[in-house]
């Protein structure tokens, strides 16, 4: 079973938020980004509030959130664990939310980088990645499952990194993943998101299909402009929502 032992969770970094909602959206990022892995356990309360810097009452108050969004997993007389199966989209409830400078790095990131490692890949996929970036697409296709589809989305993503031959590029390519988790799953949240999704990726493929590095590259950068499109459409129709009526995707 995975141990938190190992991982450094505290000290906090407070903002200007109240002490629960900072801890919730350290620990969340925590889960998001792989740092906790599925099913690790956390440490006893009493020794994770002192890692933490902060009381045991916030930080229960915290975990009790965290178990609403399934991203923590509560029961009586049993140590506090992550989730065994994360929700990437119930993620999204509170760690970026009022730090729109985040989702400009990610997409400035993503700009800069994944259309050269497609261009790379265009020159050196041979036909079994290829094959397997069929795969991928085939199940995107069908898929209405906004976790499953961002899931799909990482995968696709990593296995062009891979595609690369080159090891450093194909870590690059996953820390990519982990890093903007939680802007990409956005473009998966509703339907015109993910279509726009699959159809980018089947040009991409077809540029990596015919190994032409330009048009790889073109098709990426195209590709992440409507992505970034979607991303902000939607977080603008959240943000209208909570307004309206309370948190994000309450009724989704």
């Amino acid at each position: 079973m995975p141990d938190s032992a190992d991982i450094l969770l505290g000290p906090l970094q407070r903002s200007h938020a109240l002490i629960a909602d900072d801890i919730v959206g350290h620990l969340e990022r925590l889960i998001v980004t792989g740092t906790l892995a599925p099913g690790t356990v956390l440490p006893p309360e009493r020794a994770l509030a002192s890692g933490l810097g902060v009381s045991r009452n916030a930080l229960r108050e915290a975990l009790t959130r965290l178990d609403g969004l399934g991203l923590v997993e509560r029961r009586q007389g049993s140590a506090n664990r992550v989730s065994r199966t994360i929700p990437l989209t119930a993620a999204l409830a509170a760690s970026l939310d009022g730090v729109p400078a985040e989702f400009e790095h990610s997409a400035e990131f993503r700009a800069e980088i994944e259309p050269r490692i497609a261009r790379l890949a265009a020159l050196r996929a041979d036909e079994q990645q290829l094959e397997a970036l069929r795969d991928l697409l085939d199940q995107s296709a069908r898929e209405t499952d906004p976790d499953q589809s961002a899931n799909l989305d990482i995968g696709f993503h990593t296995a062009i990194a891979h595609a690369t031959a080159n090891p450093l590029l194909a870590t690059l390519g996953e820390l990519t993943a982990s890093w903007t988790v939680e802007a990409r799953v956005y473009s998966h949240l509703e339907g015109e998101g993910r279509r726009l999704s699959h159809a980018g990726h089947t040009r991409i493929l077809a540029a990596l299909t015919a190994h032409d590095a330009e048009a790889a590259d073109y098709a990426m950068r195209i590709h992440l402009a409507e992505i970034r499109d979607v991303i902000d459409r939607v977080r603008s129709a959240d943000s209208g929502l909570r307004d309206a009526s309370g948190p994000p995707f309450a009724a989704r």
